[in-house]
């Protein structure tokens, strides 16, 4: 399957959700048990079957992915905050837009778009470079835990408890500990191929359109610096990173994901406007369908 095959079955994937949303055939609130399959056991089982199948010493010398994922969400982040702070938004404003500009979707989105076009070896350099998206995540909780007067408790206690995180210390563990997985090989293998197509009908049943519509200014803003301006700060880290090719394709795929539905969780929980972040998130899934394809023939 090339490049543009992989991203079209993504989209009709995406689209499929849409439409049993549409029909009456699934409700929005049904993406909520699909998303809570996707990312307690799905999810966790691919990654835990890419870092048991993959070389020890690969391993290693991609540790560089989780710190250049850091570094751009971060360097995105202070990007759209200083924007904030030019266009005189008061804090609840400002944040409910940071959140989605910085926190990048480089799972749900990142997976299935890498491991298609890249196969194994790409899934591999995208959970990675996924990890350091865990690390904005917890960042980011403690940050306005402290501007807003929360506890940044409740944040550690949902990293540190965080099925795919763990996923990938126990598949590195097996690896480097050469323990057998007998029978339980095949259940894994079985529960990883269901992640793909659960996470792709989950965000069709996501996406609403009227929450964009009430927000256009602001999303189109943050979808830009997602979209756009990311993946460009990535091919230019990569150069001071010292990548090999493969390395250098896929950050720059998971750099020009579109935002993470994580930032609305986030938005949640510190009583900003969800409106607004949820807006930030839809709109940048909807117009990655387009960019996605355009980046990825760009870069071969």
């Amino acid at each position: 399957m090339n490049s543009f095959e992989t991203i079209f079955s993504i989209i009709l994937m995406i689209l499929l959700g849409y439409l049993m949303k549409i029909l009456g055939v699934l409700k929005e609130k049904d993406a909520y048990s699909l998303n809570r399959i996707v990312v307690n056991i799905a999810i966790p089982s691919l990654i835990f079957n890419s870092l048991y199948n993959s070389e020890v010493s690969t391993i290693a010398t991609l540790l560089k992915m989780p710190l250049l994922s850091v570094t751009i969400s971060l360097l995105v982040g202070m990007m759209v905050f200083s924007w904030t702070k030019m266009a005189y938004y008061d804090k609840r404003r400002a944040w409910s837009i940071i959140l989605p500009a910085a926190m990048v979707n480089s799972g749900f989105m990142g997976y299935p778009v890498v491991l298609g076009v890249f196969g194994d070896a790409g899934l591999l350099r995208a959970i990675l470079y996924d990890m350091g998206s865990v690390f904005v995540f917890l960042i980011m909780g403690i940050m306005l835990a402290f501007i807003f007067g929360n506890d940044y408790r409740r944040i550690l206690r949902r990293t540190l408890f965080f099925p795919p995180l763990w996923a990938l210390f126990l598949g590195l563990a097996f690896n480097v500990l050469s323990l057998p997985l007998g029978i339980i090989s095949n259940v894994i293998d079985y529960l990883s191929g269901a992640a793909i197509p659960l996470i792709m009908i989950s965000l069709g049943l996501s996406l609403d359109f009227k929450v964009i519509r009430s927000s256009l200014k602001d999303a189109a803003i943050v979808s830009m610096f997602r979209l756009l301006i990311s993946p460009l700060l990535a091919a230019l880290l990569i150069i001071v990173f010292l990548f090999s090719d493969l390395e250098k394709s896929v950050a720059i795929i998971e750099a020009a994901m579109p935002s993470a539905m994580l930032s609305m969780v986030l938005s949640i929980e510190n009583k900003l406007d969800i409106n607004l972040t949820a807006a930030c998130v839809f709109m940048s899934t909807a117009l990655s369908l387009v960019t996605l394809p355009l980046i990825i023939a760009f870069i071969g």
